[in-house]
């Protein structure tokens, strides 16, 4: 029996539609047809006459042809001797057939199906260049014919590409109801627990006359047309390998027309949707990845588990989410089919390749060698360190990579590789790190802390402490900056950098950030009454900003406080808004429409300043302390830290030097003409209870 695909029959019908005239169509579809099935002849019948008639010789047995009954049968060929035979319809309102034979075997249920979509192909393909080639006036007819190709084409694709089972039905219905002017279709099936369940919202007609013309239909196993007084029902029997599993039924308020070739040619795509997934499909998910074709992490175990001297290695893709959010999912699925390739290609033959789970892989390698292993790492993350084309543009990502050596179960091995890639990614992104034992010590560490920040969160162990905002012109305190502190009883003080990114994982960034506006905001309020033009900043997480109603619960606590809207600044560096731009952006938007400000933190680091300048609310850039660092400033500093300012005035922006620790930098922000600085010589982070003394104006600070 000859092996098909649904890539084969794409190609077989784009060709098909690419050909010039009916008599080239016709040629290339037996051609093609002939060795797809492996067959010895070939030849199609339309309108009482033979065309592309392909391995009979000088004489093609034309009687015998034209004698051939619908379920096939014998058929004596001159110097080859008789050939089992079978005739497939070209469709309703084509007169026609395509007719294959083969010596050594009869045609497979399997086949004949195939024959059949492939002769409602060819119908397609003619009815399509005879409508072109006879110019007809009445255009929409032509449309619908181009529009039932491109819809085909649509669904060969998708089944293809091995979409889900019931996304591919649900376009088919919803295709055909538009083709056939806004009907209503349903597919019915014979045993959709069998078809995956629930195989499409229409999976059962409403209409008793639907139902009944679809039994009628799957009964004969042929098309049935019923006129009704108010319209016409159609339907279309579904054929699995030889049965006929269901029917595709719609009801018009005419007369059937040329909508019963139509409504055939979409239940032809039902049968191979369902073939395609009961055959291929499902064996095939059960153990790969459909986007990039490799192993998943179920096939890859069972790899392991018969290889227990490999090594494994775990890869981790850097700035693939900002990707994925930036340009869409499909152009995700792209990037990470590109990365599955070149991983192959950094590979021997014998090494295994998986992807685990979202931007993550894992690599088998009969190596033991650390260097050979860590080698294979770095040539790794050398590949895909190069730039990838995506939608006509470079896109660079990164990879991060941990390695375990033999020593463990599969299970456990590939969890170790997991706790060296986090390690790797932590000391910083494109790096191999080899698992030692103490970094388990340090995932229970990690574990230990999650539960102690939340216990610290319901026991109220953290505080705030407040850096004043500096007008640098006379050296007046203009605002604060809040700062979260965690005093922890059986650790000591916790540095926010250790502390914070485990409260995003943790998911408890949500609950803290509602604690520290809240309080920071009746602090802020009650110092007001002492400097009443005051303001607040407030540091906000990415994981904050993209959380259901964050603008609402802002609003609410500065309303809470009685501290208005335009006294406080939310300050966000420029990473936390690609998790998810849209979100993000409607957020800040509806903030900055109630008064709430916006700043951009460490500004000139990111990922595209320029871009979030022009897409989001900005009032206030606060300039990266790296470009005032150094002792002595350079040109390339300086030059920077210009035009970083000079944007800002140009655009009307605040622009804030942050990590001004000498005299020498405070008169280079000055001279350069920032008008607000912060940093340690002008004023450390600060207790609450020492800031209402530097509110006075007689006793401020002369920065």
């Amino acid at each position: 029996m000859a092996i098909w695909s649904t890539q084969q029959l794409t190609e077989y019908f784009i060709a098909l539609n690419a050909a010039p005239d009916e008599p080239a169509a016709i040629a290339l579809a037996v051609e093609r047809a002939v060795e797809m099935v492996e067959a010895e002849v070939g030849a199609a019948t339309l309108a009482g006459h033979l065309h592309g008639a392909w391995g009979f010789g000088a004489a093609a047995p034309g009687r015998e042809l034209f004698a051939l009954p619908s379920a096939g049968g014998l058929l004596p060929v001159a110097g080859l001797g008789a050939v089992h035979a079978i005739p497939s319809q070209l469709g309703a309102g084509l007169p026609g057939t395509l007719i294959l034979g083969r010596l050594d075997e009869p045609f497979a249920p399997e086949e004949r199906q195939m024959l059949q979509c492939m002769a409602q192909m060819l119908g397609a393909a003619l009815r399509s260049i005879r409508a072109l080639a006879a110019e007809r006036t009445v255009r929409a007819e032509r449309e619908r014919e181009a529009r039932l190709v491109e819809a085909l084409l649509t669904i060969q694709r998708a089944i293809s590409s091995r979409r889900p089972l019931q996304e591919i039905l649900d376009a088919i219905t919803a295709g055909c109801a538009d083709l056939l002017g806004g009907a209503y279709v349903a597919l019915m099936l014979t045993d959709p627990e069998a078809r995956v369940a629930s195989v499409s919202a229409a999976a059962v007609p409403h209409d008793p006359r639907q139902c009944a013309a679809a039994q009628a239909a799957m009964a004969a196993g042929a098309l049935h047309v019923e006129e009704l007084p108010e319209g016409t029902v159609i339907a279309a029997p579904v054929q699995v390998t030889g049965e006929t599993a269901g029917s595709l039924v719609a009801r018009l308020d005419g007369t059937a027309g040329y909508h019963a070739d139509q409504l055939e040619a979409f239940a032809q795509q039902v049968g191979l949707a369902l073939t395609d997934a009961r055959t291929v499909e499902q064996v095939h998910e059960a153990h790969h990845d459909l986007v990039t074709g490799l192993p998943n992490r179920a096939l890859f175990l069972k790899i392991f588990h018969g290889r227990p001297g490999a090594s494994v290695l775990f890869i981790d893709l850097d700035r693939f989410k900002a990707v994925n959010d930036s340009l869409g999912h499909d152009a995700g699925d792209r990037l990470l089919a590109a990365v599955a390739e070149r991983l192959r290609a950094c590979l021997r033959t014998g090494d295994t390749v998986a992807r685990i789970g979202g931007d993550e892989f894992a690599v088998l390698l009969d190596d033991t060698d650390p260097d050979a292993v860590v080698a294979t790492g770095e040539r790794i993350i050398a590949a895909v360190r190069e730039p990838f084309r995506l939608l006509g543009r470079s896109v660079y990502i990164g990879a991060s990579v941990g390695a375990a050596l033999p020593g463990a179960a599969a299970e456990e091995l590939l969890n170790r590789a997991d706790l060296a890639m986090y390690r790797a990614k932590k000391d910083g992104p494109g790096r191999v790190v080899v698992y030692e034992p103490a970094m388990h010590a340090a995932a229970l560490h990690y574990l230990s802390l999650r539960g102690d920040l939340q216990r610290a969160l319901d026991e109220g162990e953290f505080r705030l402490q407040y850096q004043p905002l500096v007008r640098l012109d006379g050296g007046t305190v203009a605002g604060v900056e809040a700062l979260l502190r965690w005093d922890s009883p059986a650790r000591g003080i916790v540095p926010p950098g250790e502390f914070l990114p485990i409260a995003e994982e943790a998911g408890l960034i949500g609950d803290i950030g509602q604690w520290v506006l809240a309080t920071a905001a009746r602090q802020a309020a009650a110092w007001r009454r002492i400097r009443p033009g005051l303001t607040l900043n407030v540091n906000v997480s990415g994981h904050e900003l993209v959380r259901p109603g964050f603008a609402d619960h802002v609003t609410a606590a500065l309303a809470a406080a009685g501290l208005p809207t335009s006294a406080v600044t939310l300050e966000l560096t420029e990473s936390v808004l690609m998790s998810d731009p849209a979100t993000a952006v409607a957020a800040l938007n509806s903030l900055r429409e109630q008064g709430v400000q916006l700043s951009i933190d460490d500004f000139g680091t990111g990922y595209s300043s320029l871009a979030y300048l022009r897409e989001l609310p900005v009032d206030e850039l606060k300039i990266d302390r790296a470009f005032i660092a150094r002792a002595e400033l350079t040109g390339r500093d300086l030059a920077l830290v210009s035009t970083v300012m000079e944007l800002g005035h140009i655009l009307g922006l605040r622009v804030v030097a942050e990590g001004i620790e000498s005299q020498a930098q405070l008169d280079t922000v000055r001279r350069l003409g920032c008008t607000l600085g912060q940093g340690y010589h002008l004023y450390r982070p600060l207790d609450p209870a020492g800031l209402p003394s530097l509110l006075l104006p007689s006793l401020e600070h002369a920065a």
